[in-house]
């Protein structure tokens, strides 16, 4: 199959080592239309998994652009109130690499790589009585 990004591949390997069911850019949402009607703007998710009946937007790309692909789910979600998406981000994606030892994409700049898992921080008990 071939993919946009190689982000999205293995996003799709994690799936598939879960048995998670999965569809890559199944559909196509339009966001924008002229004022004919004609439809001038779409956003197409990147993963549907059908038993969650969710759709997953893996965004990698450059902060920058980020903001324009926030504004396009911003917009699927006040059109289509019932289609559930969620959107990974790059340090979402990253941790994902990090955690399950996945290949880092190439195609990517990704941040350098967490030195733990995110979760609670280790206490250092500094009260007098324990010193």
């Amino acid at each position: 199959m071939g993919f946009a990004h190689s982000s999205e591949r293995e996003f799709a390997r994690l799936l598939d080592f879960y048995n998670v069911v999965w569809e890559y850019e199944p559909r196509a949402f339009a966001i924008g239309w002229s004022e004919a009607g004609t439809v001038t703007r779409e956003f197409r998710p990147d993963f549907y998994l059908p038993a969650d009946d969710l759709y997953i937007e893996i965004t990698t790309m450059n902060q920058k652009l980020v903001t324009k692909k926030n504004g396009k789910i911003r917009r699927l979600r006040a059109l289509y109130p019932d289609v559930r998406c969620k959107i990974f981000y790059q340090r979402d994606f990253h941790h994902l690499i990090v955690k399950y030892d996945l290949e880092q994409p190439t195609d990517v700049r990704l941040p350098a790589a967490p030195t733990r898992i995110p979760g609670p921080p280790a206490v250092t008990n500094l009260s007098a009585a324990a010193l």
